[in-house]
């Protein structure tokens, strides 16, 4: 973000998102209903519209003892940028915090077996990195997880036989760590875990390419194929 933002304050930010959504990009706005929409008092109002006109975000006049005011060039430059920031974002797509912890230790077990390694090179494209990051979400955010496994066709990487032992169906969903790095999850057939885990796997170890260690959270973006 541009040098010039960095002197917003929670304040100027909480006006200027008002003016906006008040019309004040096209039309002036009476800081009278700035008052209103912001449950705030003239005198707390009129700080805030002092305080944004010295950084050069709005623009203010009086006419018949009613204060106007606008936002100007500089506030929507912030608006473009914010907008550019938030570019490649699915709006229709969840985004949780979860917390990195350490499994069971099975995910490098069963991530070698060669019945799953050719089965998610096969059905994803690459071989991956033997054992998962485990993420745990809590709340409410359990049951949009459950939602999206509704909602989300899983591709299916068969199970196998393998010295005898049989080695169960495994379900994956697209998803992205931290808004950028495309990642999956799995849900075995034969899971420990209940749905508050999300077991992710990909080319690499992932707790060396988020540099994250247990008890670390990361956004993850529940994605679609």
């Amino acid at each position: 973000m541009s040098r010039d933002f960095k002197e917003l304050d929670p304040y100027t930010s909480h006006l200027l998102l008002a003016v906006i959504l008040l019309g004040g990009s096209k039309k002036p706005v009476r800081a009278s209903d700035l008052c209103e929409y912001l449950n705030t008092s003239r005198a707390t109002i009129s700080r805030w519209i002092s305080r944004a006109e010295d950084l050069g975000f709005l623009r203010s006049t009086m006419a018949r003892r009613v204060q106007y005011v606008m936002a100007t060039q500089k506030a929507l430059e912030l608006v473009r940028t914010l907008y550019e920031m938030t570019q490649g974002i699915s709006w229709d797509e969840e985004v949780l915090m979860a917390e990195v912890f350490s499994g069971m230790k099975e995910g490098a077990y069963y991530m070698s077996r060669p019945g799953y390694v050719m089965g998610f090179k096969e059905v994803l494209g690459y071989i991956p990195f033997p054992g998962t990051l485990n993420l745990r979400v809590r709340g409410g955010d359990i049951s949009k997880i459950r939602e999206w496994r509704r909602r989300v066709r899983p591709k299916v990487v068969p199970g196998f036989v393998e010295a005898g032992r049989t080695f169960g169906d495994v379900e994956v969903l697209p998803v992205a760590l931290n808004g950028s790095l495309e990642a999956h999850a799995i849900f075995p057939l034969r899971r420990h875990y209940g749905d508050d885990v999300l077991e992710i796997i990909h080319p690499e170890s992932l707790r060396i390419k988020l540099n994250v260690k247990d008890g670390d959270i990361v956004a993850i973006t529940l994605k679609k194929w």
